[in-house]
């Protein structure tokens, strides 16, 4: 005589098996991208520029994906935007927004931050290539743009 719950039970094992799976693989992801990844998370609206660039201070960090001055300095650049006391938005050169703000604050190259301190912008190159021709990220020009954390 067979058992007529085995089916159900069995069912049940393979589900919750398959939940548990699920929420750990999203929770390792989580925690990759949080911690080791670490990626552009901020996007700029032009509602937000405006509330945010007009009315205060601000960082804004230009990257272009693919650029490989932006990757090398991407780590440095958001491990200390997340110590400053002021927001920081990441703006992609080549979307629309961000072809206006290149315009607007004279970007030549894709791997710059620009620092708004009461109403007055300034600009620094975060990678730059060393003596040995290997494309690093500026950690002087970053601690020079993001100082306000330290004070």
């Amino acid at each position: 005589m067979t058992d007529r719950f085995a089916f159900p039970k069995r069912f049940l094992g393979v589900l919750a098996a398959i939940t548990v799976i699920f929420f750990t693989v999203v929770g390792i992801q989580t925690t990759w991208n949080t911690y080791v990844v670490k990626d552009y998370n901020k996007q700029l609206t032009g509602q937000v520029y405006v509330d945010a660039a007009v009315n205060q201070n601000v960082n804004l960090v230009f990257y272009r994906n693919g650029c490989p001055y932006c990757k090398a300095g991407k780590k440095a650049v958001i491990t200390s935007a997340e110590k400053s006391s002021y927001p920081t938005f990441y703006i992609d050169v080549e979307s629309k927004d961000g072809q206006i703000l290149v315009e607007k604050y004279h970007i030549d190259k894709a791997a710059t931050l620009v620092t708004i301190r009461d109403g007055k912008f300034e600009l620094f190159l975060y990678a730059t290539k060393d003596k040995a021709g290997k494309i690093r990220a500026d950690k002087k020009a970053i601690k020079e743009a993001l100082n306000d954390y330290n004070s």
